[in-house]
């Protein structure tokens, strides 16, 4: 009973909108070969970090710094604060 309790604690609707902020950021600041490429690297790894060779790693760092993550940061932080100013006790 304790595990459904957690599984409804889980603000769905707020993880939801940070995923679907995330997706749009990235969606239009990688171009369309940079995507494909963290995919396959991605997908090769199984999420695996440890099967991630250092070249590999090197190229996801590559990729990681185009992301503008101040505006990502200021694109979500109205969705975040908004979901927590809603939450009753």
């Amino acid at each position: 009973m304790a595990r459904l309790t957690r599984v409804r604690a889980v603000p769905w609707l707020l993880l939801f909108e940070v995923a679907r902020g995330l997706r749009s950021h990235v969606m239009d600041t990688l171009s369309p070969a940079d995507r494909r490429r963290v995919a396959e690297i991605l997908r090769k790894s199984h999420g695996n970090p440890t099967r991630i060779t250092p070249r590999e790693r090197d190229e996801l760092r590559r990729l990681a710094g185009k992301l503008d993550l101040r505006r990502l940061a200021q694109d979500l932080a109205p969705r975040v604060a908004g979901a927590r100013r809603g939450r009753r006790r």
